[in-house]
Protein backbone atom coordinates (compact mmCIF):
# COMPACT_ATOMS: atom_id res chain seq x y z
CA UNK A 1 0.00 0.00 0.00
CA UNK A 2 1.11 3.23 -0.81
CA UNK A 3 1.83 5.77 1.93
CA UNK A 4 -0.33 8.36 0.75
CA UNK A 5 -3.20 5.43 0.43
CA UNK A 6 -2.12 4.81 4.38
CA UNK A 7 -2.31 7.99 5.10
CA UNK A 8 -5.97 8.62 3.45
CA UNK A 9 -7.34 5.39 5.17
CA UNK A 10 -6.16 6.93 8.56
CA UNK A 11 -7.67 10.08 7.77
CA UNK A 12 -10.94 8.42 6.78
CA UNK A 13 -10.96 6.02 10.16
CA UNK A 14 -10.40 8.80 12.04
CA UNK A 15 -13.37 11.21 10.61
CA UNK A 16 -15.59 8.35 10.95
CA UNK A 17 -15.20 8.15 14.47
CA UNK A 18 -17.80 9.97 17.10
CA UNK A 19 -15.50 10.20 20.09
CA UNK A 20 -13.24 12.98 18.89
CA UNK A 21 -13.02 15.85 21.12
CA UNK A 22 -11.53 18.16 18.07
CA UNK A 23 -9.76 18.01 15.24
CA UNK A 24 -6.70 20.35 15.47
CA UNK A 25 -4.75 21.98 11.91
CA UNK A 26 -1.45 23.16 12.40
CA UNK A 27 1.08 25.08 9.74
CA UNK A 28 4.80 25.89 11.00
CA UNK A 29 7.84 27.19 9.38
CA UNK A 30 11.25 27.08 9.97
CA UNK A 31 14.31 29.36 8.14
CA UNK A 32 18.02 29.45 8.78
CA UNK A 33 20.37 31.13 7.28
CA UNK A 34 24.52 31.43 8.30
CA UNK A 35 26.73 33.64 5.89
CA UNK A 36 30.43 33.13 7.03
CA UNK A 37 31.52 35.68 4.23
CA UNK A 38 30.23 37.02 0.68
CA UNK A 39 30.56 33.13 -1.01
CA UNK A 40 30.52 31.10 1.61
CA UNK A 41 26.87 29.95 3.70
CA UNK A 42 24.49 27.97 4.14
CA UNK A 43 20.51 28.29 4.61
CA UNK A 44 17.34 26.23 5.18
CA UNK A 45 13.79 26.17 4.96
CA UNK A 46 11.03 23.94 5.96
CA UNK A 47 7.28 23.75 5.42
CA UNK A 48 5.04 21.70 7.74
CA UNK A 49 1.23 21.11 7.49
CA UNK A 50 -0.55 18.81 9.96
CA UNK A 51 -4.23 17.83 11.06
CA UNK A 52 -4.51 16.41 14.57
CA UNK A 53 -7.33 14.07 15.42
CA UNK A 54 -8.09 14.14 19.49
CA UNK A 55 -9.09 10.91 21.20
CA UNK A 56 -9.12 9.97 25.21
CA UNK A 57 -8.75 13.58 26.57
CA UNK A 58 -5.17 13.74 26.25
CA UNK A 59 -4.38 11.31 23.26
CA UNK A 60 -4.09 12.92 19.44
CA UNK A 61 -3.13 11.06 16.23
CA UNK A 62 -1.16 13.84 14.23
CA UNK A 63 -0.57 13.24 10.65
CA UNK A 64 1.83 15.69 9.03
CA UNK A 65 3.58 16.52 5.66
CA UNK A 66 7.06 18.32 5.74
CA UNK A 67 9.28 20.00 2.47
CA UNK A 68 12.44 21.15 3.61
CA UNK A 69 15.23 22.52 1.43
CA UNK A 70 18.91 22.85 2.45
CA UNK A 71 21.65 24.80 0.61
CA UNK A 72 24.94 25.53 1.18
CA UNK A 73 28.16 27.30 -0.84
CA UNK A 74 31.58 26.91 -0.22
CA UNK A 75 34.03 28.59 -2.18
CA UNK A 76 37.70 29.64 -2.04
CA UNK A 77 40.31 31.07 -4.48
CA UNK A 78 40.71 28.07 -6.84
CA UNK A 79 36.64 26.17 -6.50
CA UNK A 80 32.80 26.92 -5.50
CA UNK A 81 30.62 24.41 -4.54
CA UNK A 82 27.28 24.20 -4.11
CA UNK A 83 25.01 21.37 -2.33
CA UNK A 84 21.43 21.25 -2.77
CA UNK A 85 19.13 18.97 -0.86
CA UNK A 86 15.64 18.46 -1.08
CA UNK A 87 13.74 16.63 1.96
CA UNK A 88 9.62 15.45 1.80
CA UNK A 89 8.74 13.92 4.74
CA UNK A 90 4.70 12.32 5.72
CA UNK A 91 4.60 11.49 9.58
CA UNK A 92 2.19 9.84 11.37
CA UNK A 93 2.58 10.34 15.19
CA UNK A 94 0.59 9.68 18.70
CA UNK A 95 0.58 12.67 20.84
CA UNK A 96 0.40 12.72 24.72
CA UNK A 97 -0.33 15.85 26.38
CA UNK A 98 0.91 16.21 29.74
CA UNK A 99 -1.25 19.19 31.05
CA UNK A 100 -5.28 19.50 30.56
CA UNK A 101 -6.12 21.55 27.44
CA UNK A 102 -7.52 23.97 29.78
CA UNK A 103 -4.09 25.24 30.78
CA UNK A 104 -2.79 28.17 28.59
CA UNK A 105 0.76 26.47 28.63
CA UNK A 106 0.26 22.64 27.05
CA UNK A 107 3.28 20.50 26.79
CA UNK A 108 2.99 17.22 24.91
CA UNK A 109 5.47 14.03 23.61
CA UNK A 110 5.05 12.50 20.60
CA UNK A 111 5.94 9.41 18.85
CA UNK A 112 5.45 7.64 15.79
CA UNK A 113 7.01 6.42 12.27
CA UNK A 114 7.75 8.59 9.17
CA UNK A 115 8.06 8.63 5.39
CA UNK A 116 11.21 9.80 4.45
CA UNK A 117 12.75 10.80 0.80
CA UNK A 118 16.07 12.59 0.56
CA UNK A 119 17.62 14.17 -2.78
CA UNK A 120 20.38 15.55 -3.02
CA UNK A 121 23.02 17.35 -5.64
CA UNK A 122 26.71 18.43 -5.86
CA UNK A 123 27.61 21.22 -8.10
CA UNK A 124 31.24 22.45 -8.78
CA UNK A 125 31.99 25.59 -10.64
CA UNK A 126 32.84 24.62 -13.84
CA UNK A 127 32.03 20.81 -13.98
CA UNK A 128 28.86 18.82 -14.57
CA UNK A 129 26.08 18.30 -11.47
CA UNK A 130 26.64 15.00 -9.22
CA UNK A 131 23.39 13.59 -8.22
CA UNK A 132 23.98 11.52 -5.12
CA UNK A 133 21.86 8.34 -4.96
CA UNK A 134 18.17 9.00 -3.38
CA UNK A 135 17.52 8.10 -0.24
CA UNK A 136 14.05 7.01 1.42
CA UNK A 137 12.21 4.85 3.64
CA UNK A 138 10.38 4.15 6.82
CA UNK A 139 12.05 5.84 10.25
CA UNK A 140 11.06 5.97 13.71
CA UNK A 141 10.35 9.70 14.44
CA UNK A 142 9.54 11.54 18.11
CA UNK A 143 9.34 14.64 19.95
CA UNK A 144 8.38 16.97 22.21
CA UNK A 145 6.98 21.10 22.96
CA UNK A 146 4.28 22.80 24.04
CA UNK A 147 1.22 24.96 23.04
CA UNK A 148 0.39 28.38 23.96
CA UNK A 149 -3.36 29.12 23.86
CA UNK A 150 -4.33 32.36 22.72
CA UNK A 151 -7.64 31.68 22.54
CA UNK A 152 -9.97 28.44 22.58
CA UNK A 153 -9.35 27.62 19.04
CA UNK A 154 -5.82 28.97 18.45
CA UNK A 155 -2.54 28.30 19.84
CA UNK A 156 1.16 28.95 19.13
CA UNK A 157 2.86 25.43 19.18
CA UNK A 158 6.68 25.21 19.91
CA UNK A 159 8.17 21.73 19.20
CA UNK A 160 11.52 19.78 18.35
CA UNK A 161 11.32 16.52 16.26
CA UNK A 162 14.10 13.73 16.02
CA UNK A 163 13.96 11.40 13.34
CA UNK A 164 15.98 8.60 11.86
CA UNK A 165 16.25 9.07 7.76
CA UNK A 166 17.52 5.76 5.61
CA UNK A 167 20.47 6.65 3.70
CA UNK A 168 21.03 5.37 0.08
CA UNK A 169 24.40 3.44 1.34
CA UNK A 170 22.22 1.31 4.20
CA UNK A 171 23.35 3.33 7.16
CA UNK A 172 21.04 5.99 8.97
CA UNK A 173 21.13 9.56 9.98
CA UNK A 174 20.21 11.39 13.19
CA UNK A 175 18.26 14.23 12.28
CA UNK A 176 16.31 16.66 14.03
CA UNK A 177 14.25 20.14 13.14
CA UNK A 178 12.75 22.86 15.63
CA UNK A 179 9.58 24.59 14.84
CA UNK A 180 7.32 26.74 15.08
CA UNK A 181 3.88 27.24 14.14
CA UNK A 182 -0.07 28.42 14.89
CA UNK A 183 -2.50 25.74 15.18
CA UNK A 184 -6.41 26.26 15.16
CA UNK A 185 -8.98 23.89 16.00
CA UNK A 186 -11.83 23.16 14.69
Amino acid sequence: MKIKNLFLVLFTFFLAQKSFAMIELGLSYSFQKKTFNESNYYQSDSKSASVSFSFLEKLALELSYTDGFYESQESDSQSKRTVQQKTQMTDASLIYMLLDRSFIIQPYIKGGAAYIKKQQEVRYANASTIAIPESQGWAPSYGAGLKLALSERFSIRIGYDVWQTPLSDGSKSDDSAFKAGLTWYL
